[in-house]
Parts: structure tokens; sequence; C-alpha cells
């Protein structure tokens, strides 16, 4: 698959809902979003997904979970996301350059954004799993492109009735896996690399409960730190 949009997608719209699903075996590649999106924003359900075997490359976005309420109300869940087997790249320039239709540069300043799963207060992002993970990004966040601080992660936009992509939030604080609003996360056997020096860190999680982490390395220029918590528990590392 290649395309200006996201490779893979369930949903925007979703007023029913997706259930037992697999996606299996499949290669994203020159493409300008995610590779693979899941969302739930209208009012429906996204449950039982399992995502077995992505070869994503030269993929602007790996992988974005959404949860949102597009309808104020219309509350959505998320349950029981699986994907492994997953071996990606991502550019620093634009992965569609050169399409006839070019996806739209948007949500700027920003640097290169991170694998995503983010819910909403009170409405979590529940039992997701990631591994066998081999993800090489380019790095070179910059403060002089886009900062958030570590202290500064309530000024990061919740926008439950944005569209979604995984551009909406603008800038985050970690360059590999960025978590929000999520319970019963569990990370096993990922490697995330950083080609060039960044300021953010790996891993960040945010209002994260009852998470797991198991054989997580990465290789950053600069960095010893792996991951940092807020207004989360239960999150360990092994």
């Amino acid at each position: 698959v290649r395309t200006s949009a996201n490779g893979i997608k369930l949903g925007t719209a979703g007023k029913g809902g997706f259930r037992n699903i697999k996606i299996i075996n499949n290669t994203v590649y020159n493409t300008y979003r995610s590779a693979i999106a899941l969302q739930s924003v209208d009012g429906g359900f996204l449950e039982d997904i399992v995502v077995d075997g992505l070869k994503s490359t030269n993929t602007g976005n790996v992988i974005f979970l959404r949860l949102g309420e597009r309808v104020v109300g219309k509350k959505s869940t998320m349950n029981r996301i699986s994907i492994k087997n997953v071996v990606a790249d991502v550019p620093f320039g634009k992965a569609d350059a050169g399409y006839d239709y070019e996806g739209p540069i948007e949500d700027m300043p920003r640097n290169i954004s991170p694998i995503i799963i983010a819910g909403l207060p009170g409405q979590y992002i529940n039992d997701v799993t990631f591994s066998n993970f081999e993800v090489s990004y380019p790095g070179a966040g910059s403060k002089y492109m886009a900062y958030i601080g570590l202290d500064e992660l309530d000024k990061i936009p919740e926008v439950p009735d944005g569209y979604p992509e995984f551009s909406m939030f603008k800038e985050v604080p970690a360059w590999g896996i960025y978590v929000r609003h999520a319970k019963n996360i569990n990370f096993a056997n990922i490697n995330l690399k950083a080609e060039k020096k960044d300021y953010r860190l790996p891993i960040v999680m945010d209002d994260v409960h009852e998470a797991q982490m198991k054989k997580i390395s990465f290789e950053q220029i600069g960095q010893k730190k792996l991951l940092h918590t807020y207004k989360s528990t239960g999150v360990t590392v092994k």
C-alpha cells in the first residue's frame, strides 16, 4: 500500500464500530500519514483488533490510535488492540513528495511525530499490546522548531472534536512512543532508534494506568533515560 493519506485505517467515521478484525502481513511504503490508523471518534466501538506483520517504509507515522468525541455526548470506546511484528522507518522529509496529489503540510510547527496512543480524560483506550517492534526515526528533534517540556504536558491540547490525524497535537515530548489517557498497556521486545540527536525522550506516558514494559531498548545520542511518566500509576519497566 502507498498513499498520500493513511495506509490502513479503521475510522474515521465509526458510528457503529469495528470488531474482530485481523490485519496480517502488510507493507506500507512512501505514505504521508500513518501506516496503521485506528480511530474511534463518533460514538462507536473499536475492539478485538489484531495487526500482525507490518513493514512500514518511508511512512510519515507508524501507528496512531485515537479515541475522540467529535459530537459532544457521543462517547466512543477502544479495547483490546494487539499489534506485533513491526519493522518500520520514518523519514525526515515528506514521504509522498512528488505524488500528483500530496498530503497537506499541517499542524506546524512540530518535530517528527512518534507512535501515538491517545484517549481522552476519563475515556481511556484500554488493553493495548505492542510486541516485537523495530522502529527507526530520523531524530533531529529541535527546540528551535517546536518545544514541549516534560513540565508542560498539560499544554498539549486534547482536541476531542478534532479530525483525527497523528499530527493533531502538534509537538509532543517523545520521539518514539507517546501514550495519553490509556489503561492496561503492554509493550514487549521493542527497539527504538533515533538517527540524530533529539531533545525529546523515547517514551512519554501521561495519565496511563497499569502499564508493563519488558525488554525495551533504544538508541539515542546523549540520552540514557527511557521513560517519563506523568499522572500515571502502575507503570513498570523490566
